[in-house]
């Protein structure tokens, strides 16, 4: 049973997106593949953190609970229609381009904040196209929203599935500038 734990991969316990003095534990988990999504991670079993879903999987996820599919990738970079293809599936859909010309846009960081928690009491799949702005996004929220350290929460969102060294970059050129 242990080893069985020990290879279903790390649980970070973090306090995210609650209000408060005493804000609750949130387990980040590394997911198996919801349908051609791998390296899924998820946050309490609510946010599915992951890459671009093919059509397939989209049509898919009503059957698996979900009910709300926020996607941070810009339009120009959509190759179908899934905004039609989330609504025809009956789930709630959100598109919030994260970047502009390469960068991390502040009032995207908080749009996405705003979709999240309108959301909260349902499962959502919380896109991008390879997970790794997704991934940069937690870590500004866990810093500008939450207060956390940097480097604890960059840690955090390389476990969450921040992979990109230009991702990576992008991030602390954002955080660079919020936090003058």
């Amino acid at each position: 049973m242990i080893k069985k734990l020990l290879l279903a991969g790390p649980i970070i316990i973090i306090m995210l997106l609650s209000t408060g003095a005493h804000e609750p534990t949130v387990e980040v988990k590394k997911e198996p593949a919801i349908g051609n999504l791998t390296g899924v991670a998820s946050l309490n079993d609510w946010l599915y953190m992951a890459g671009q879903p093919d059509q397939e999987t989209i049509i898919g996820l009503k059957d698996q609970g979900f009910e709300v599919v926020i996607n941070i990738r810009g339009r120009a970079e959509m190759a179908f229609d899934e905004e039609t293809l989330v609504e025809q599936n009956g789930m709630a859909y959100y598109i919030i381009p994260l970047l502009k010309d390469g960068e991390m846009q502040e009032n995207a960081v908080m749009e996405i904040l705003a979709a999240v928690e309108a959301n909260r009491n349902k499962k959502i799949l919380f896109h991008c196209s390879s997970g790794n702005r997704i991934a940069a996004w937690f870590a500004a929220h866990l810093i500008r929203d939450k207060g956390y350290d940097k480097e604890k929460a960059i840690t955090l969102a390389k476990q969450a599935g921040m992979t990109k060294a230009s991702t990576e970059s992008m991030l602390r050129n954002y955080l660079a500038k919020i936090t003058k």
